[in-house]
């Protein structure tokens, strides 16, 4: 079950934001005795769908510094799937296009530069036609 949730937009230096959102997950064992909470951090450049407090919950995630980071979760309660937007595929493409200009451009450059060590500098044998 979802307690002490909240919601925040941290900026970045580059002017761009993320969501993050915080809250502990409530548990018990099959007793119904309480078992310690486990703290849950999602984040994104967005979230698409809602959670509050005293929702139940399933999420999958991975441990970071004692924190379940989520990726996504099931909101239970309302039966809604509840994900971040992280457009990792645009990122990937992103830095993808910016190595082949990258390698372009060095190959420009080498390519001018062998051409410049091979060139003699003056005008090609037979130059001008000699009558």
């Amino acid at each position: 079950m979802v307690q002490d949730f909240r919601s925040q937009r941290e900026n970045w230096p580059n002017g761009a934001s993320e969501e993050v959102w915080h809250f502990r997950l409530a548990r018990h064992d099959d007793d119904g005795n309480a078992l310690q909470p486990v703290p849950v951090e999602m984040r994104g450049l967005s979230v698409s769908g809602s959670v509050s407090n005293g929702d139940k919950v399933q999420l999958s995630g991975r441990w970071r510094d004692g924190t379940l980071r989520a990726d996504e979760l099931r909101n239970l309660t309302t039966h809604a799937r509840v994900h971040n937007k992280a457009y990792r595929g645009q990122l990937i493409a992103a830095r993808v296009l910016i190595a082949l200009t990258g390698l372009a451009v060095l190959i420009g450059i080498v390519s001018l530069v062998i051409g410049g060590i091979s060139d003699s500098g003056g005008p090609p044998p037979g130059w001008p036609p000699t009558p």
